[in-house]
């Protein structure tokens, strides 16, 4: 049975029943199976997207001249290294939003790194050391759980690409549940929810809250 089967059986983790006034919190869910009308008044999703994370370091300084960030080890990052910026404060001009998002490793030079989009390409260009991000915001090794599933290829335009699932990314507005209190989300009675969970507050109802183990080694 691969990986993702025993994730999908609810298998990667502690599954919780969760009933009226229930909370959780800290945790790495993956699915929510209502059993009953549930109403959540929190309803907390991941930033990183249950990613496994090493290697976190500070980035004490931007030098927006150069469009690169000081962390207290460089060596621990190599060129092409998938990464996850945490931030604190304002971000410098010219970062690309969300905010919180997997960047790579474009270059390294003894403590410094430089950061893309995408693996191989140009390197973001900033054009402030932004307000209250230096001594702050982190950067984070992704770790590589080696699930990625190749699905085929298909063509466009009469070219080949590789179709790939991967796990670890999940795409759109992680902030679509987040509550402040001021509304409630709602999930009907059977229905089953794929989300990146941390903080759940069960105000009425009954469900199953599916966490995910973070590492299959």
């Amino acid at each position: 049975m691969s990986k993702l089967d025993f994730l999908n059986l609810g298998m990667g983790g502690t599954s919780l029943l969760m009933h009226d006034g229930d909370t959780a919190s800290g945790i790495h869910g993956y699915a929510i199976q209502a059993l009953e009308d549930c109403t959540f008044s929190e309803f907390v999703l991941s930033s990183t997207s249950n990613l496994q994370l090493e290697e976190t370091q500070t980035i004490s300084a931007v030098t927006n001249a150069d469009n690169d960030f000081e962390v207290s080890d460089g060596s621990k990052f190599a060129v092409g290294d998938r990464v996850f910026l945490t931030v604190a404060g304002t971000v410098p001009t010219g970062m690309p939003s969300p905010d919180n998002a997997i960047y790579f490793i474009q270059s390294v030079s003894t403590n410094k790194v430089t950061l893309s989009r995408t693996n191989g390409g140009s390197a973001i260009a900033i054009s402030s050391d932004g307000s209250g991000f230096e001594g702050s915001a982190k950067l984070s090794k992704v770790v590589d759980l080696g699930y990625n599933n190749q699905m085929g290829t298909f063509g466009i335009g009469g070219s080949s690409n590789e179709i790939e699932i991967v796990p670890s990314n999940v795409s759109g507005n992680l902030d679509m549940f987040d509550t402040d209190g001021a509304d409630d989300v709602v999930i009907s009675a059977g229905m089953t929810v794929y989300l990146p969970i941390t903080d759940l507050t069960l105000t009425s109802g009954a469900c199953i809250v599916y966490t995910q183990r973070l590492s299959f080694r």
